[in-house]
C-alpha cells in the first residue's frame, strides 16, 4: 500500500512538471522583430506627440539571447540541492525553518546584451543575492513538504517579488552512512522591475547610444518565474566525522517562459510579450555540517549549462550559471 501511494505521488509530480509556465528579465524583441521602442509598429502618420500601445506577442527559440536571459534567472531561483541531513528517524509534524542565500553573479556587457535579438543591453544586474526563508514540514510515509519564498512585502534592489517555491521530497534508500533521496519542485509568482527602461537611461536622448530603446520613462516590466523539476540526491555521512555530510544531486527542469514589457517609449507604451519553452539540466555538490542535533549549515555549488546563439553569425555556445548557495537550518522536534 505504501509503495502504491509513493508511485502515485511520483506520477503527480511528473504531471505538474509538464504544466509549469513562464519567466524573467529580458526586454527587446523576438527573432528579427521589435520589442521595447517598437516605433516601426505605430500607426501611419504618428509622431512624437502621438500615443500608441504596442501589444506584440513573440515566440522565441529556446537558444535566442532573450531566452537565455529567462533561463539564467529561472535557474537562480531553482529549489535545488541544500537538503539538510536528518539526525533522527523521520517524524510526522516536525518543522524545520531555514534561511537560504544564493549568490547572483554579475553579468558582463555581452551577457546583458539580450534585447532586440542580442543587440540592446538590459538592466539585469539588479540584485547580488537571492535570500528567502525555507520551511520544511514532516509528512506521513517519510515525505517532507518544502516551501520557500522571498519576503513579499518589500521592494529590494528595485525589485518587487511575489514568488512561492514548493517541493516534496523523500528518502528512497537509507543504509549505513548512505542516503539516496528524491525531490519534485516548482515555483509560481512574478518579479516586477525596470529591466527595459531603468532610470539611468532617461538622461540620454531617446534613440541615442545611451538610450537605444527610446525610453521616456521608467518601465514596470513583469517577469513570471514559473518552473517545475525533479532531482535525485546522494548523501554520505563520513565515518569518524558524523557531523560532516557531503552530498551531490542532479536534476531536470521544465521552463516555459514569458516576459511582459511595460515601457513608456517615445511613440507610446510598449507592452510586448515574449515567451519560450524548453528543458534545462542542473547539478549541485556540497556539504552539511551538524552543529547540534537540531542545527545545521549547508553550502552547495550549483551549475546549469545554458545554451545560447547570440547572433545569426555566431555558433551556439554554453553560457551556464555557476553560483554558490548556503542554508542555515533549525529543526523543531
Amino acid at each position: 500500500m505504501r509503495a502504491l501511494q509513493f508511485i502515485c505521488t511520483m506520477a503527480v509530480s511528473g504531471l505538474f512538471a509538464g504544466s509549469a509556465i513562464a519567466q524573467y528579465p529580458v526586454g527587446g524583441g523576438a527573432t528579427g522583430s521589435t520589442g521595447t521602442g517598437a516605433t516601426g509598429s505605430a500607426a501611419s502618420g504618428g509622431g512624437p506627440a502621438s500615443i500608441y500601445n504596442f501589444h506584440n506577442n513573440y515566440h522565441l527559440g529556446f537558444d535566442k539571447p532573450e531566452s537565455w536571459g529567462m533561463k539564467y534567472f529561472v535557474s537562480t531561483s531553482l529549489l535545488s540541492g541544500l537538503q539538510p541531513p536528518e539526525t533522527e528517524d523521520h517524524r510526522v509534524g516536525s518543522i524545520s525553518v531555514g534561511l537560504e542565500v544564493g549568490w547572483l553573479p554579475e553579468l558582463d556587457a555581452g551577457q546583458r546584451r539580450i534585447g532586440f535579438n542580442g543587440k540592446v543591453p538590459q538592466d539585469l544586474n539588479k540584485a547580488p543575492v537571492l535570500a528567502r526563508p525555507v520551511v520544511r514540514i514532516g509528512l506521513p510515509y517519510k515525505f517532507t513538504a518544502v516551501v520557500a519564498a522571498p519576503l513579499p512585502f518589500a521592494e529590494v534592489f528595485g525589485l518587487r517579488s511575489r514568488l512561492l517555491a514548493f517541493g516534496l521530497e523523500r528518502p528512497l534508500f537509507q543504509r549505513d552512512q548512505w542516503t539516496v533521496s528524491w525531490r519534485g519542485y516548482g515555483q509560481v509568482g512574478s518579479v516586477k522591475g525596470a529591466f527595459t527602461c531603468p532610470n539611468d537611461v532617461l538622461a540620454f536622448e531617446p534613440g541615442s547610444a545611451g538610450n537605444p530603446t527610446e525610453c521616456v520613462g521608467q518601465s514596470q516590466d513583469v517577469a513570471t518565474l514559473r518552473y517545475a523539476g525533479s532531482e535525485f540526491q546522494v548523501a554520505y555521512r563520513l565515518r569518524g566525522m558524523p557531523k560532516w555530510v557531503p552530498h551531490l544531486s542532479v536534476g531536470g527542469n521544465f521552463v516555459d517562459g514569458a516576459f511582459q514589457v511595460h515601457a513608456p517609449v517615445e511613440d507610446g507604451l510598449d507592452q510586448t510579450r515574449l515567451w519560450t519553452r524548453g528543458g534545462t539540466f542542473s547539478a549541485t555538490a556540497g556539504v552539511s555540517y551538524m552543529f547540534t542535533k537540531h542545527t545545521s549549515f549547508t553550502v552547495d555549488a550549483f551549475y546549469s549549462p545554458l545554451w545560447v546563439q547570440r547572433s545569426a553569425t555566431m555558433p551556439r555556445t554554453n553560457d551556464g550559471l555557476f553560483n554558490v548557495r548556503a542554508l542555515m537550518n533549525y529543526t523543531f522536534r
